[in-house]
C-alpha cells in the first residue's frame, strides 16, 4: 500500500490532510505515498503511524506528562520525546542511540527543524495552516539512518498538530 521512503532520490515531501474534519495526514511526494498519520478521538493526544515497514504509536507517558512514548506494533517502547519545563525544544532519544532536537527556527516562524549533534540539520517542516492543509518537508543531505527519517517526519508533524490544538484551546 505504501512505498518505502528513499531519501537519496526524494528530498521534498508533503504531508496532506484529508479534508477539514478528517484526522488523517498522508506523506507523499506527489507520485508515491509513504505513510499515514491518524488519530483516535477528538483530543489528538494519541497518534498511529503506518508506513511500508512498520506501525508506530505516539502516546503520552501519563495524562499531565510532557513525555511522549514511541512504541511499535508489539508494544515495545522504541523511544521517548521529552520537553523540559519552560523550554521550546523537544529532545528525541531512540533505543538505538539516535538523538535529535526539534525546535522552531525563530519565534514567529512557521518552520520547524530537526537537528542532531552527530548529523547536523536533518530536515525542516514548514506548516501552512490555516491557509492550506499541507505541511512541506525538506530533507537535508546528511548521513542520518534512513529508518529514522519517517519517524522524525511523523513525530514532527504530530508535535506541530499538538501545538496547534493547544493554541486553539487558549
Amino acid at each position: 500500500m505504501y512505498q518505502e521512503l528513499d531519501i537519496t532520490t526524494t528530498n521534498e515531501l508533503s504531508l496532506l490532510r484529508h479534508g477539514w474534519w478528517s484526522p488523517e495526514y498522508e506523506l507523499t511526494d506527489g507520485l508515491n505515498k509513504y505513510g499515514e498519520l491518524s488519530y483516535d478521538g477528538i483530543s489528538k493526544r494519541n497518534a498511529e503511524v503506518r508506513t511500508a515497514t512498520s506501525t508506530l504509536y505516539f502516546n503520552f507517558e501519563e495524562f499531565f506528562s510532557r513525555t511522549i512514548l514511541i512504541t511499535d506494533s508489539t508494544g515495545n517502547v522504541i523511544g521517548k520525546c521529552t520537553r523540559e519545563l519552560f523550554s521550546r525544544t523537544r529532545l528525541l532519544t531512540l533505543e538505538s542511540g539516535f538523538s535529535a532536537s526539534f525546535y522552531r527556527s525563530s519565534l514567529f516562524s512557521r518552520e520547524y527543524v530537526w537537528e542532531s549533534e552527530g548529523y547536523g540539520k536533518i530536515m525542516s517542516l514548514k506548516n501552512h495552516f490555516p491557509f492550506t492543509l499541507t505541511t512541506d518537508v525538506h530533507l537535508y543531505p546528511t548521513n542520518t539512518p534512513a529508518a529514522v527519517i519517517p519517524k522524525l517526519i511523523f513525530l514532527g508533524a504530530h508535535l506541530i498538530i499538538l501545538r496547534r490544538c493547544k493554541r486553539a484551546v487558549h
